[in-house]
């Protein structure tokens, strides 16, 4: 957990970034929950929803008469206590009574209705929600209704009760000749503030505002796609936060650089999907291309880290498959040639071989063939045609001016494909008659490209490294996972062969980089006009 957690974004562009690459996952959850909600809102059946307010009064009239406040100090307490009385069944019956409302029952009115009490006013709010607005209109009203009768009645029962035996008391003081005395006098008065207690009582809930209309509640298809795009915006960000932390994949460069402790050769992209297709080079379909230009920029840094052309054997290797090892070591087969170099390359790739497919040439015969001495060295090398590479050089260095202390013409590339693929390419890379083959090519070539299997995959190319001069790495950005690349550093370390630095491939160029080169190289050529006046 503490690997995955390494490398957090600290800046706005890094969590830019991260949005970006996670893209699809931040896009597709809002979306699909925006689509999902309008569509389940389509299919719901319309519901209206209707309110009415009914005013509670508590003290007032009473509290001045009798001295007692019936809500007993605590106005929640005692709206809630309405509520709950409002959600009497015997109330519920008489609503659905007299609602007139077919099909309606005491557990639909329950079903479908709300008691609220307020907790600023003396307000309880009823509110009804039904499929048809009249309907719901009607019962929000009738709920109302019925309810400050209900309470009335609940009110002035005692009242009623009480005024019923002060009244059975004075006839019969009446009756034995009393109805002067001064307990006749006394309850006499009472029964009068009974009687006004329950005048008052009668009137301590009221309808203060019937409901005069239903509001539809649903369908909502539009607010419902709303939130659920807002909901799924948070599950989106939240899925590509939780993936970027969960990834353990290398996507900073200056992570590698402190992992190999290796120079940066250069920074390749990737190559455009029409060559990918046809298993084109860069170099020789689009030489004048901004990324062509990468690969004569790599060429440039093996030659500052080779200044004295002393390493001719250089294996090319990289932590695990389809890192580009084999496109990028063909492309800059060609950028050196085209720089005036004899160069030879050497697939020894024998599980995989693939530079054969990209130069469009046989595989056969091979190294292995002339190891065995199945084929002579002559007839496996396979030319590759330079005439681009010598109008290009042409016209940047002047009509085939020398570099290097080499004219344009001198370039020349030749691939030795891998040939008849052996039973164990371990052992065969240790034959003493193939690495003759490698020190012959050192001979003849100024520079030999060894495409090599990936390191962590096989042990061939710790073999071969005890056998050339010098070796650079190469690893996909975004691809090689944290654990593998510490892996490679430390296996590169044990190599016999000078490490000249790293290259590091699946890197996007931006379109600014694009218009600047074009723009430049453009300026560069200059008009026929500039041309003809030079």
């Amino acid at each position: 957990m503490r690997e995955a957690f390494s490398n957090r974004p600290t800046t706005v562009a890094d969590y830019l970034t991260i949005l970006r690459r996670r893209k699809w996952i931040v896009l597709v959850p809002p979306v699909a929950a925006a689509v999902a909600a309008f569509l389940l809102s389509l299919g719901q059946s319309p519901l209206y929803r209707a309110s009415a307010d009914v005013l509670v009064n508590r003290a007032s009239v009473v509290t001045a008469i009798t001295g007692v406040d019936p809500s007993g100090g605590d106005p929640t307490r005692y709206l809630a206590t309405q509520a709950s009385i409002a959600r009497d069944p015997v109330l519920a019956k008489r609503i659905s009574d007299a609602s007139g409302i077919p099909g309606m029952t005491p557990d639909r009115v329950l079903a479908e209705s709300g008691v609220t009490p307020s907790t600023d006013s003396d307000i309880v709010t009823i509110t009804v929600e039904d499929r048809g607005r009249a309907a719901a209109t009607r019962l929000a009203n009738t709920y109302a209704a019925q309810f400050t009768e209900f309470t009335k009645e609940r009110a002035t029962t005692s009242v009623d009760d009480a005024l019923s035996s002060l009244e059975v008391r004075l006839k019969s003081l009446a009756a034995h000749g009393q109805g002067t005395s001064a307990l006749y006098a006394a309850l006499l008065q009472q029964q009068g503030q009974l009687a006004t207690v329950g005048r008052l009582m009668a009137g301590i809930a009221s309808v203060l505002q019937p409901a005069d209309h239903a509001t539809k509640t649903r369908p909502r298809p539009k607010r419902n796609a709303i939130l659920g795009f807002l909901f799924g915006a948070v599950v989106g960000l939240a899925l590509a936060f939780l993936a970027e932390a969960l990834d353990r994949r290398v996507r900073d460069e200056h992570e590698i650089d402190g992992v190999l402790g290796l120079a940066l050769l250069a920074r390749i992209p990737a190559p455009p999907r029409a060559l990918q297709k046809t298993n084109d080079l860069v170099m020789l379909r689009e030489p004048s291309g901004p990324q062509a230009e990468t690969f004569r920029k790599l060429r440039t840094s093996i030659e500052f880290v080779n200044p004295d052309g002393a390493a001719r054997t250089i294996v090319v290797t990289s932590a695990m498959e389809q890192e580009g090892k084999s496109t990028t070591i063909a492309n800059l087969a060609v950028a050196l040639a085209r720089g005036g170099r004899r160069v030879a390359v050497v697939d020894l790739d024998l599980r995989r071989p693939y530079l054969s497919q990209l130069f469009h040439v046989g595989g056969r015969p091979g190294i292995t063939d002339v190891a065995l001495k199945h084929a002579a060295l002559s007839d496996a090398l396979r030319s590759i045609g330079l005439a681009t590479g010598i109008q290009e050089m042409a016209s940047l260095n002047g009509q085939g001016a020398p570099q290097n202390g080499r004219t344009a013409s001198e370039g020349m590339l030749q691939l030795l494909p891998a040939g008849t693929l052996p039973p164990s390419a371990g052992e065969m890379l240790q034959d003493q008659r193939l690495i003759g083959v490698l020190d012959e090519l050192a001979t003849r070539f100024d520079v030999v490209l060894i495409d090599a299997p990936p390191l962590l995959a096989f042990g061939d190319t710790m073999t071969l490294s005890s056998h050339v001069d010098a070796i650079f790495a190469l690893t996909r950005l975004s691809r090689v996972q944290r654990p593998i690349l510490h892996e490679f550093g430390r296996q590169l370390q044990n190599c016999q062969a000078k490490l000249l630095g790293y290259v590091l491939t699946g890197v996007e160029h931006s379109e600014s980089y694009r218009y600047m080169y074009e723009a430049y190289e453009y300026y560069a050529r200059g008009t026929p006009h500039d041309k003809e006046r030079v």
